[in-house]
């Protein structure tokens, strides 16, 4: 697999900078191409959501809608400097198919609808960390990570470097776990160092992680087991803490929606991990 398409999706009332730092992380090292679309609500529908009572005071949909215009031209205007600080092409039709280029892109309607159907036609999303008190990144999450089958790069509010520098890999031979080494195998070649983070000592998990620490050698990449002291039982803070202690610069991890059998072991780190760490994750479902 290569990533050569990563996708930006922007939302109004959303901070992005993390957001454009890793893209531009992932461009400038891969030599992709960036495509950041903006995406605000309709402004009809988004006016017959509000309270009666809120509605006769004058927020009406002219309201909305000027409040979302201008939203997408400050949002526009902090792309172009992005754009022109890391050197990237503008993005106009005539950029050359080998150029690291970026593109603008607005949209009206649906949140999931927009993450969905440009996701599915990317390589790489780059999503801000869900918020249970912004209901738009918990979409954006639910829809990148679990409905467009592609791998997503979930982003904290702060990015202090580069995610090329240490990048753990948490792993326990499912299926989903599986899938998210390999969306990240093109990120994995290119990382300073790659850890495997799997707690468990049973003799399955042992076999698992010496697998997967051969089969990552044949992609030329040099991994190495990272130990723990934590309790396999408390998978999720073991793994924050060992990325922490390491100075992990990003974690590769399946996304799990709900527990199984099969994934005892991650299936509850998924929401603790988004809400202990402070560093880009790496999930696909």
């Amino acid at each position: 697999m290569t990533i050569r398409d990563v996708f930006v999706p922007l939302f109004q009332g959303i901070a992005f900078d993390s957001q454009l730092e890793v893209a531009a992380d992932v461009a400038l090292r891969l030599q992709a191409h960036t495509n950041v679309v903006f995406t605000r609500p309709d402004p009809f529908i988004a006016a017959a959501m509000v309270p009666e009572m809120i509605a006769a005071t004058g927020v009406v949909a002219e309201a909305i809608e000027t409040e979302g215009k201008r939203a997408e031209a400050a949002a526009l205007e902090a792309f172009n400097r992005w754009r022109t600080a890391y050197g990237l092409v503008a993005e106009d039709g005539a950029a050359p198919v080998d150029s690291i280029a970026a593109a603008w892109h607005e949209r009206i309607g649906s949140i999931a609808a927009t993450v969905v159907e440009v996701g599915r036609l990317s390589d790489l999303a780059i999503i801000p960390q869900p918020d249970p008190y912004e209901i738009a990144t918990e979409e954006a999450f639910a829809a990148a990570v679990f409905e467009t089958g592609r791998p997503a790069i979930v982003t904290p509010t702060r990015v202090r470097q580069s995610i090329f520098h240490h990048i753990v890999v948490a792993w326990n031979g499912s299926l989903q776990a599986a899938r998210a080494i390999n969306g990240a195998m093109p990120l994995l070649r290119q990382a300073e160092k790659v850890s495997i983070f799997a707690p468990s000592e049973d003799t399955e998990a042992i076999n698992y992680r010496r697998g997967l620490i051969e089969h990552l050698s044949w992609h030329g990449i040099e991994a190495e087991y990272l130990h723990t002291d934590d309790k396999p039982a408390d998978v999720g803070k073991a793994l924050t803490n060992s990325a922490a202690a390491t100075h992990a610069t990003m974690i590769v991890m399946g996304a799990y929606s709900h527990s199984r059998i099969r994934e005892a072991v991650l299936g509850g780190v998924t929401r603790h991990v988004l809400k202990h760490t402070d560093i880009p994750v790496l999930m696909m479902h």
